[in-house]
């Protein structure tokens, strides 16, 4: 077996991009931490080209990684990646941009009717007739020397996402599907879906009470959190657990000893952030009303006669994609159609009514919800069909 080539400097970084920006397309993965620290922790880089596969080391002493980022933002090669969201997030904090002109196997796959959220290890068996090493997939990447082993197993992605990438373009280009491709891959690289916002972070805890004043202290308290997290690059938990949070929305603190009351945050949060925390909920409460969140709309019911509608548009996605032989997932979820049968989003509005999702299924469910387009059961040879009519 070929020992494992591994970059550890600059320069062979270097020579190694110029290489690559000559190639029409290079697949990439990468291996990383999470566990000690707010973003990411980089630790290993796979690319692939058409001649060599080897590891770049972000953690050895002096690399720039700069090479790779001139690379990663030339709009005149296909990075190729599988799953890539947390890889173009890693690389989108850290360049300040998001890469260039990105395809990921995992969403090709699902237009090729390989099932929703596709795993590599069943493209790699599917495509490559190949298996995977799993003896190194719980490996602490950030810790040194990496064995030969383990630079194997890292280095196999990206040598068979080469054969993947090839199979899957070949594939969608001949059902002439790659303006479906490029229409999905536009959206995936839009920085909006890794911006996060502070203010928005009291979003992703259970809260205890829909009242505007206890959701103004629960978003301050959050967005603290979150801020201070940012800075110091630490989990968000080890500023402040949870239930902490939750429990100083809560009681809403006015002073340094009221904050203090608060069972068990003195074993987590310091003097000085203490004060800071009196002070920005001191700020929270002091803001206009009218600026208070407002609890989020809970989610109704469909009735009887909305369920109904909903099963049928159901039946009707999912009998476009069985025709198209794609993931109804891809196209719409469960959530969405219920949405626009509730009214809570306008039809117009629905991702489904744009791009090849309206070609595919949204034309036909913008008839059936007008009324243009009727179902039907019917006998055909040894069992019961359902066909759709258009209206005269």
């Amino acid at each position: 077996m070929q020992i494992p080539t591994i970059i550890t400097t600059t320069e062979h970084l270097a020579a190694l991009m110029a290489k690559a920006k000559a190639e029409p397309f290079i697949t990439i993965d990468t291996e990383f931490i999470r566990e000690r620290t707010y973003f990411s922790q980089l630790c290993l880089i796979q690319v692939a080209t058409s001649e060599e596969a080897v590891a770049i080391d972000p953690l050895a002493e002096g690399m720039d990684l700069a090479p790779l980022y001139e690379v990663l933002r030339d709009e005149n090669v296909v990075k190729v990646f599988h799953a890539c969201r947390q890889d173009l997030e890693i690389f989108y904090h850290a360049m300040g941009e998001m890469p260039k002109n990105v395809y990921d196997t995992q969403i090709a796959a699902m237009v090729c009717g390989y099932g929703e959220s596709v795993g590599y290890e069943k493209l790699v068996g599917a495509l490559v007739g190949a298996t995977l090493d799993k003896a190194s997939r719980f490996t602490d990447w950030a810790r040194r020397p990496l064995s030969d082993r383990q630079l194997h197993y890292a280095l196999d992605d990206v040598i068979h996402l080469r054969v993947i990438y090839a199979k899957l373009r070949e594939r969608i280009a001949k059902e002439g599907r790659t303006a479906w491709i490029e229409e999905d891959m536009a959206e995936l690289i839009e920085e909006r879906r890794y911006r996060s916002d502070p203010l928005l972070a009291y979003k992703r805890l259970r809260v205890k009470s829909r009242a505007p004043e206890y959701l103004q202290h629960l978003r301050a308290v959050a967005a603290w959190r979150e801020g201070l997290a940012v800075e110091k690059n630490v989990p968000v938990q080890r500023i402040m657990r949870d239930e902490l949070v939750l429990q100083v929305a809560a009681m809403k603190p006015e002073t340094e000893d009221d904050l203090r009351e608060v069972r068990g945050i003195h074993h987590q949060v310091s003097r000085d952030n203490m004060r800071e925390l009196v002070e920005v909920l001191m700020h929270a409460r002091l803001a206009p009303k009218e600026e208070w969140p407002k609890a989020d709309p809970r989610p109704q019911g469909l009735n009887p006669a909305q369920e109904s509608c909903c099963e049928l548009l159901r039946m009707l996605l999912k009998q476009r994609c069985d025709e198209a032989h794609i993931v109804p997932r891809l196209l719409a979820s469960r959530d969405e159609l219920e949405e626009v049968i509730r009214g809570d989003i306008a039809l117009a509005d629905a991702h489904f009514m744009h791009g090849w999702r309206y070609e595919v299924f949204g034309r036909d469910a913008e008839k059936f919800l007008t009324g243009k387009l009727s179902v039907s059961a019917g006998f055909k040879g040894k069992y019961y069909s359902v066909s759709w009519k258009e209206s005269a």
